[in-house]
């Protein structure tokens, strides 16, 4: 049995739907948990959490504006307090900023991730917030898990725990419900539904660069969508799956898919999909020694971490990926509690 004595809390209020939800699940959380003390931050980011429960808590002084910055500040100054725990209510994205502080420090807590977002498939995910009254502390135990790691030109962006995407589109939850939405508008405040297009241009390259020299994956206007996924063991012996099965079969952790039609799509129908032209996509798997190099996308690209964009991309720079095995630790349900789950 796990115990929680002193856990720190994280509430993304933008996640899913929103803050009052996202508070609930936290008590929710707290409580099943059995926690005797809470370290949080200011208002929703946790401490309303915290109203008309009776745990002693200590609340971090932070910024007050409500913001992907002021998550990332109290992941830093929870980093290296001692504690059983930390617990993220949010999404993937939300739980990939928290890892990416994480993952830049030694023996730092593990993170327990209550899935509130649009999507929740990443490796974080402790429990969804339909599995959140079923949460029990007998019922977990503590991974190492393998992260992507994302960088523009040297600079180290974002660690993700279940894809990295290189994209003009991203999912968002619009008006509740799952929607494509133009990702150059997201870094503007604005969520604008948008079609999903090709990143390709006749100079765009995609490579393997490590030990075994130099390979290209993909070139030109084939290059419409690029993804960079860890290698699940759920993959293996499902030969649908094509070159990711061989990846997680060989114990490899990541490989990289380009296709030459946009696949991160919320928006079509079985109809829809019938009538797609034949989709043409290249396959390479990589190790830690390795890196995937992408140059010449189109300007307006999104590099997107676990579904939340990062960076705004223009024509001539250079981005690239790899893949540390054991870059955080998650606080996952045991196998035979997800079955009743």
């Amino acid at each position: 049995m796990m115990r929680f004595q002193t856990i720190g809390l994280i509430v993304n209020p933008f996640a899913g739907q929103g803050a009052a939800v996202n508070i609930n699940l936290a008590q929710k959380g707290l409580t099943a948990l059995g926690v005797s003390k809470v370290i949080t931050g200011i208002g929703v980011i946790g401490a309303d959490a915290l109203i008309g429960l009776s745990f002693k808590h200590e609340i971090i002084p932070i910024q007050e504006d409500v913001s992907r910055d002021q998550t990332l500040e109290l992941a830093v100054k929870l980093v290296n307090r001692s504690l059983d725990a930390v617990m993220v209510v949010g999404g993937d994205g939300t739980l990939a900023d928290v890892a990416y502080i994480f993952s830049q420090f030694k023996n730092s807590p593990p993170l327990l991730g209550i899935g509130a977002g649009s999507t929740n498939a990443g490796e974080l995910i402790t429990c969804t917030s339909d599995q959140i009254d079923h949460l029990n502390p007998d019922m977990l135990n503590e991974i190492p898990v393998p992260a992507l790691m994302a960088y523009v030109g040297d600079d180290l962006i974002g660690v993700g725990f279940n894809d990295c995407v290189l994209g003009l589109t991203v999912v968002a939850t619009l008006d509740g419900k799952l929607r494509n939405v133009g990702v150059a508008k997201k870094f503007s405040g604005q969520t604008v539904p948008a079609l999903p297009a090709s990143i390709g241009l006749d100079q765009t390259q995609v490579e393997r660069i490590g030990p075994q020299g130099r390979q290209m994956i993909a070139f030109g206007k084939s290059v419409s969508t690029v993804i960079i996924g860890l290698a699940e063991s759920s993959f293996i012996a499902k030969a649908i799956t094509g070159g990711v099965c061989l990846t997680a079969f060989s114990g490899l952790q990541a490989g990289c898919l380009v296709a030459d039609q946009p696949l991160v799509q919320v928006e079509l129908n079985s109809n829809d999909v019938l009538a797609l032209p034949i989709i043409h996509s290249s396959y390479l798997s990589f190790s830690e020694q390795d890196r995937i190099h992408v140059r010449g996308v189109r300007g307006g690209t999104g590099l997107c971490v676990d579904g939340t964009p990062l960076r705004l991309l223009v024509t001539d720079q250079e981005v690239s990926f790899g893949v540390c095995t054991n870059a955080v630790r998650s606080i996952k349900i045991k196998k035979e509690q997800k079955r009743i789950l």
